[in-house]
């Protein structure tokens, strides 16, 4: 197959991208802030029978394609991680059980077949689960890294529910969820926070504010962003700041004791930040970045490589 469709269907976010298989490139795309939490309301509100859900998740997929620059051939695969896995997705899945493997011989990808209704083959990656915790579209991301030997690394995926997968001997054997992301918006949108907050850069508000979630309590902490406000005048760009670093900060503190290679996998509004905090934790030396689209569209093309 020289070319193949790779889509990213996230809670809040969805992309599909024409990747150009053996160059490993990509010759269009389409994305929207139209994830599958808005899909799954419109279902809902459709009051249409669960037999039909299937149908309607990919009438939404096909007019995403059809959106994009190039023509697209009927019988070309969809291959598709995220959450369109998920109870409020396309098709549920089960979860895999960890440890995480790169033989993609146990993968979990089901393959759906094209139809009247549906011209493409889709490809639809499960997520992972451990005994206390679960993720659907990490595994993609990671399986997109390249792991050159045994020795342990960690792989940090930031986001609205940031994930730390442990890794030995070429296996990823645990992870952990924070929520950190989803935690800042309910704080920054919801909260009394929120008059107190603007997006902006400040350096050293964002230091202080790790500092402060590295050490102290977090829900004490978390009010001094209203406190500084009344009291000392912060500005509320200093105020964004100290709360992004604050939450980082109780997050990555769970880092602290650690001496191994840490990799940071995201996009360039999540990389600054957490790239800063691992090196105000003097990680210096032993921080990675990789940037989570090149990471998923190897995982993508390699899924493409084994099962097409």
């Amino acid at each position: 197959m020289d070319r193949f469709l790779s889509c990213d269907w996230g809670t809040s976010t969805f992309r599909v991208r024409l990747v150009e298989a053996f160059k490993r490139e990509i010759s269009a795309e389409f994305k929207s802030n139209h994830g599958i939490a808005d899909t799954h309301q419109e279902w809902l509100a459709t009051g249409r029978p669960e037999s039909e859900r299937m149908d309607f998740y990919r009438i939404k997929l096909m007019d995403a394609v059809s959106r994009l620059s190039e023509d697209i051939e009927k019988n070309m695969p969809v291959i598709i991680s995220g959450m369109a896995s998920s109870s409020i997705g396309l098709s549920e899945l089960p979860y895999q059980e960890f440890p995480f493997s790169w033989d993609l011989a146990q993968f979990p990808v089901k393959k759906i077949n094209e139809d009247e209704k549906f011209s493409h083959p889709l490809y639809l990656v499960s997520g992972f689960k451990t005994d206390q915790d679960v993720m659907r579209g990490e595994e993609s991301l990671l399986l997109g890294c390249d792991i050159p030997d045994n020795d342990e690394k960690i792989f940090i995926f930031p986001g609205t529910h940031s994930k730390h997968v442990f890794v030995k001997n070429k296996s990823g054997i645990y992870f952990k969820t924070y929520m950190t992301g989803e935690i800042f918006t309910l704080l920054a949108e919801k909260s009394i926070l929120r008059h107190a907050v603007k997006k902006g850069t400040d350096e050293k508000s964002f230091s202080d504010g790790f500092q402060a979630g590295s050490e102290g309590n977090l829900l004490h902490h978390v009010f001094m962003i209203r406190s500084r406000q009344l009291l000392q005048q912060a500005n509320p760009v200093s105020g964004y700041q100290f709360l992004s670093g604050l939450l980082i900060g109780a997050e990555l503190v769970q880092l602290k004791e650690t001496d191994c290679p840490i990799y940071v996998v995201c996009g360039e509004p999540l990389k600054q930040a957490y790239l800063t905090g691992l090196e105000l934790m003097d990680f210096n030396g032993k921080i990675f970045y990789l940037n989570a689209d090149e990471m998923l569209l190897r995982a993508h093309c390699k899924i493409a490589d084994q099962f097409f």
